[in-house]
């Protein structure tokens, strides 16, 4: 048995059987990835879940060099289907939360737009009242006026 690995490559040729039942040794279930680095473009590995936090057991292990015991494949198979139904309901909720927050937004348009009606509305309210009172302003000078042209020359 082989010593897990915390970098991106191991030395060794020696093979590592998986843990059982796809659990490391932090007691988290292992996660199948595929590197994108330029040293191993491509290749997938496993690595303990809880990678780079304080959690993180050091558990690493390219898949090509997995020899998974007769006994240990179901265990596997079991733990891929396990994530495989979590990411899917994950998926799911985050579908729910997508179609709530469509209808949180189109909500919050339906109200903006009664805001620009509504703001509409008071603009045209406050211009035919300050139209208004010019209109009165322009009658009372037009009044003051013709008042003193009358009696001024008298």
């Amino acid at each position: 048995m082989r010593r897990p690995c915390s970098s991106g490559s191991c030395a060794s040729s020696a093979t590592y059987s998986m843990p059982a039942g796809g659990i490391c040794a932090c007691g988290e279930l292992i996660v199948y990835l595929t590197s994108h680095t330029s040293e191993n473009p491509g290749r997938h590995f496993w690595r303990c879940r809880n990678f780079k936090t304080p959690k993180d057991c050091g558990f690493f292990l390219w898949d090509d060099e997995v020899v998974v015991q007769s006994s240990g494949r179901e265990g596997v198979v079991d733990m891929l289907r396990t994530e495989l139904e979590e990411s899917k309901k994950k998926l799911d909720e985050l579908k729910m939360k997508l179609e709530d927050t469509k209808m949180k937004l189109e909500d919050t348009k339906g109200k903006l737009e009664e805001s620009k009606n509504k703001i509409w509305k008071l603009d045209c309210e406050m211009l035919n009242k300050n139209m208004a009172f010019v209109a009165i302003l322009i009658v009372v000078l037009a009044w003051v006026v013709s008042f003193c042209f009358i009696y001024g020359k008298m």
